[in-house]
């Protein structure tokens, strides 16, 4: 019930105070199977032809494992390579539909954290815009999404972020090395086989650049209309 009463003030808070990015970029699904991975190597490519800005990711977790232990099973980890076009326009958060206990990671292209959030807004995440923690370069980056409490480690098993308490947006840890692993601080309690979720994003983009030749495409649909206009001026003159 605590859960329940928590999520509604959260979607209530999201609708009225997180502005939505503009819905003129595009969605991208997870795909699969086998879906989004959780290491570099296997992150899952956001990418548009056209080269729009990415307004929206969503997908879903799903339980990958028993817990050893015996509580909760354990839940994939889903990155995504995108771009960010805009540092200080770049934000991340899980929106109100989402309707479990979630983190977000932001990782650069060499597997180093930047920062990450648990409960920015109750048991939502935020990666906050011109943040000081944030990144410091347009480029390409991993968006991770997992349940709240999980550690994405070095090979060491070292944090790649901060310490620091369940509602503080923590920076990447310097001394740590480059993305290798997951593991989970605390068992969440969940039991689902799927739970979905829906990151919004600003100041993202693709993280492949289109082929060549849809800008060159582009460059030959532009020159033909600026041919028929010009055909068509001097059709009226005539």
């Amino acid at each position: 019930m605590k859960f329940k009463q928590r999520l509604l003030a959260a979607v209530t808070w999201t609708a009225c105070a997180w502005p939505l990015a503009a819905s003129a970029g595009f969605q991208w699904t997870e795909s699969g199977p086998p879906g989004a991975g959780d290491s570099l190597s296997t992150a899952q490519v956001t990418y548009s032809a056209t080269f729009e800005t990415l307004d929206r990711i969503t997908g879903g977790l799903t339980a990958s494992a028993p817990d050893i232990k015996g509580g909760s099973p354990i839940y994939q980890v889903d990155l995504f390579k995108i771009r960010v076009a805009d540092v200080s326009a770049f934000s991340a958060w899980t929106t109100g539909s989402t309707a479990f206990d979630t983190q977000l990671y932001l990782i650069d292209k060499d597997g180093k954290g930047v920062y990450t959030n648990d409960d920015g807004l109750d048991l939502l995440s935020l990666l906050p815009a011109a943040s000081a923690l944030g990144p410091l370069s347009a480029d390409v980056y991993y968006l991770a999404i997992a349940f709240g409490g999980y550690l994405a480690q070095d090979a060491g098993g070292a944090s790649l972020f901060m310490g620091g308490g369940l509602t503080d947006v923590l920076g990447g840890d310097p001394s740590s090395g480059a993305l290798a692993g997951w593991g989970r601080s605390y068992d969440n309690g969940n039991s689902e086989a799927l739970y979905s979720y829906q990151i919004g994003l600003t100041g993202a983009t693709n993280a492949d650049l289109p082929e060549p030749g849809v800008f060159m495409l582009a460059a030959v649909a532009l020159g033909a209309a600026g041919v028929a206009r010009r055909r068509q001026s001097i059709a009226t003159q005539a």
